[in-house]
């Protein structure tokens, strides 16, 4: 009787624990439906795709695809994923590694010649790692060149670090990288991919030129005041790519459904095998560098302060912007491509996760950036400029009902401001944003940057701790906090 008694004790916990688990999850989803439904109403286009405990639980489109002929978002919609390209292409080399036709510790010379000598001992490990000391760009990302002309203008160019000792984003890095794919496959970059990393993985919207894509569902892009820029596809190509320029490093059209059969092969051994993954996210790193935050191989990974592993990458090229951010120890990711790239949403992944990793999280709505809110927002700036921040709060207790401050407007003001050489006109700028915004942790953290830039270290300290507080994961800002302890 003990026994029986143990066995249906264990199986009411269970059962208890499974249905306590599903209750959050489906709680977590409401959450987030109703997130972005609201978002919609404030601009928001694109598409996302939520995974919880290893199951897809939201997959939807938001806003237009097209706004002319009103074809709406959906998870079939085509976007530009922009710099999420970079983990193909460090796939593929890992993968052309597995097929013993290379080593990530080969050097470049080994595959151009004429290096010039302070780029010699540059490594394919050294650019997969943003590491090469090469500058990021040495032209626009649909401007016409050759690949001579863009080998020429790299190895001119000077190292901004000695190879090795530093890390700066390089998308020349990847372009280099994606030549020495087709050197050594002796097929095209596309061809490639398509083989070794999109075919066994299922993904049939995937690539350049390649798939047989219904340009109905390609996205158009647009800009933050609904100018239409157009399709990717629509650019001057080199034929069935992008120019070099952007080949390799960015451009890849995508779904989100595509890019979840990406991940789902990424957990197993059906590409990359369990060696060559555990290279993919923890590289060999620099002395200075520790496990909590690096840049791996077409990945950023970090900590979480729940002690998971976090890995994230993002792309735009300021029209489209896509996000592919994965908690792969908890089997929760979340995939969010967009046509309209905006700072109010370009956080969005971020801000989903906080509501599945912590059920008291309300996310904020932000102010829709219409004509009349953008207006009024840059009336109060300019009264700053000219007249103070006391003059400022005076024209905004005198707003009409339907005038809003843009959040996000005042913070990249106040950056510009920094830039432009006038910080104390930044500091009001920011505590203007903290005075109408007082509990969002963006504004506070403008604030606290602001006064760091003003010598104001105490003041720094404290609003920069009051934004972590609202917002614990935020690794940025913790490090700010640190840099100032000390």
């Amino acid at each position: 009787m003990k026994y029986i008694f143990t066995v249906i004790l264990a199986l009411i916990i269970h059962i208890s624990t499974c249905y306590g688990q599903t209750n959050k999850e489906n709680e977590a989803n409401k959450k987030i439906d109703r997130y972005l439904s609201a978002l919609e109403s404030v601009g928001f286009s694109g598409s996302v795709l939520v995974e919880i405990n290893g199951k897809k639980v939201i997959a939807k489109g938001y806003g237009f695809c097209d706004a002319e002929t009103q074809i709406t978002n959906s998870p079939k919609t085509i976007f530009d994923i922009g710099s999420i390209t970079k983990q193909f292409t460090a796939a593929a080399i890992l993968k052309l590694e597995m097929q013993g036709k290379l080593s990530t510790n080969d050097k470049i010379s080994k595959f151009f010649d004429k290096i010039p000598s302070d780029k010699q001992q540059i490594t394919i490990h050294d650019l997969l790692r943003h590491q090469s000391g090469l500058i990021s760009n040495v032209g626009r990302d649909f401007e016409k060149i050759s690949e001579k002309e863009f080998l020429e203008n790299v190895f001119n160019s000077e190292l901004l670090f000695p190879v090795g000792t530093n890390f700066s984003y390089s998308n020349i890095g990847y372009s280099l990288l994606a030549m020495i794919i087709e050197k050594t496959s002796n097929k095209s970059y596309e061809t490639y991919l398509y083989e070794n990393l999109w075919k066994p993985s299922q993904m049939k919207m995937t690539g350049y030129t390649r798939p047989s894509y219904d340009k109905n569902y390609i996205a158009v892009g647009y800009e933050n005041d609904n100018k239409v820029w157009g399709k990717p596809t629509e650019k001057e190509w080199d034929t069935v790519s992008p120019y070099w320029h952007l080949k390799g490093n960015g451009g890849i059209l995508s779904t989100t459904e595509d890019l979840y059969k990406w991940h789902k092969c990424l957990l197993s051994e059906k590409i990359l095998s369990n060696d060559a993954k555990q290279k993919l996210y923890h590289p060999k790193l620099r002395p200075e560098e520790t496990e909590n935050s690096y840049y791996a191989y077409g990945w950023d990974v970090s900590k979480t302060n729940r002690n998971t592993t976090q890995v994230w990458h993002n792309g735009t090229n300021r029209i489209f912007y896509a996000d592919f951010l994965r908690f792969i120890d908890e089997k929760v990711t979340f995939i969010m491509l967009s046509n309209k790239s905006h700072p109010n949403f370009n956080n969005l992944n971020f801000e989903m996760a906080r509501i599945v990793f912590n059920p008291n999280f309300i996310p904020e709505i932000p102010i829709a950036d219409n004509a009349e809110n953008r207006n009024f927002s840059n009336n109060i700036i300019k009264t700053i400029s000219e007249f103070g921040i006391e003059k400022a709060k005076e024209e905004y207790a005198k707003k009409k009902s339907t005038e809003q401050l843009l959040e996000f407007l005042m913070r990249e003001e106040g950056f510009k401001h920094i830039d432009n050489g006038k910080p104390e006109i930044a500091v009001q700028i920011f505590e203007m944003n903290v005075f109408v915004y007082p509990k969002s942790a963006k504004a506070l953290q403008g604030l606290g940057e602001g006064y760091m830039e003003t010598g104001k270290n105490e003041l720094a300290l404290k609003y920069l701790k009051e934004s972590l507080a609202i917002n614990p994961d935020n690794p940025f800002v913790s490090r700010l906090i640190k840099q100032l302890d000390k």
